[in-house]
């Protein structure tokens, strides 16, 4: 998307593959991409080190929160997402989630049981 960061939602949307991927374009060539969303990026590698940047931020937030003592996405969310509009929380829940599930598999998260949304976190 051209205007904005995806939503990455699991378990159809990987946090790890979403960076992975961008971290790919980044060191690419191109010139300008023409994404399927948005009119064309001009800059695509300043673009995309834009929004690794954003979502090493998201995360540092999330971690910041679970060392808070928040454990639900939903606590969480409310915390990251301050003002955000009722329409979006659906869709920062889910990118949460896809950040959650990507610090337990990288072992710096846990959760109470299987990661889904109505599961509790805690820093491993």
């Amino acid at each position: 998307m051209a205007w904005s960061t995806s939503v990455i939602a699991p378990p159809d949307g990987s946090m790890r593959d979403y960076l992975a991927s961008l971290e790919k374009v980044a060191r690419r060539g191109e010139a300008i991409y023409w994404p399927g969303h948005g009119g064309p990026v001009r800059d695509p590698q300043r673009y995309a080190r834009a929004l690794i940047s954003h979502r090493r931020r998201r995360e540092a937030a999330i971690l910041a929160r679970l060392e808070a003592g928040e454990a639900s996405v939903a606590e969480i969310v409310a915390q990251v997402y301050p003002g955000l509009a009722p329409a979006l929380v659906a869709a920062a829940s889910l990118s949460t989630l896809a950040h959650l599930e990507d610090l337990t598999e990288r072992g710096l998260a846990s959760s109470d049981g299987a990661i889904a949304l109505a599961a509790r976190f805690r820093l491993a």
